[in-house]
């Protein structure tokens, strides 16, 4: 039933695919993206000043963290979230998550929380299509990651 909810979910919104600048993508950008594909996109900044937006998925609140930022536009973004509810999650089952799905990098962080996060290079050759696929993929990382480490 999930997969199809996330079939169904990828194929909504579909956006009209075009190239970016060379330098990367803006907060703006992935923000409509976001909306593009009926998620909430609110647009802040990090602790070193950078962009930061706020949303959530499959019940489960995310960020997109913006990287290698001139002018505007930054070369990467990771999508990340956290799990501070499954805190006995040990670091075999991190490392089995890691080791076979290509998608969605696993590890344990403070107070042992399991994370997740996935990164995206758009510096060169980006596109706005190349977004919302990296969406779509977050989209099947997030419930498949949750249901590894037993979180409803």
């Amino acid at each position: 039933m999930a997969a199809s909810a996330a079939l169904a979910w990828c194929l909504a919104g579909a956006a009209v695919a075009g190239p970016l600048p060379t330098g990367g993508v803006t907060a703006q950008e992935v923000a409509q993206a976001l909306q593009d594909k009926g998620l909430q996109a609110q647009i802040g900044t990090d602790s070193q000043g950078d962009p930061m937006i706020t949303s959530a998925l499959d019940g489960t609140p995310f960020r997109v963290l913006f990287y290698t930022c001139k002018a505007g536009r930054c070369a990467a973004i990771s999508f990340a979230t956290a799990f501070p509810r499954a805190g006995n999650v040990g670091l075999q089952k991190i490392n089995d998550w890691s080791r076979n799905n290509r998608f969605g990098r696993g590890y344990l962080g403070g107070e042992n929380y399991p994370y997740v996060e996935y990164d995206v290079d758009l510096e060169r050759g980006g596109t706005t299509e190349a977004i919302g696929n990296a969406i779509d993929v977050w989209a099947w990382v997030i419930p498949n990651f949750k249901k590894h480490i037993g979180v409803d």
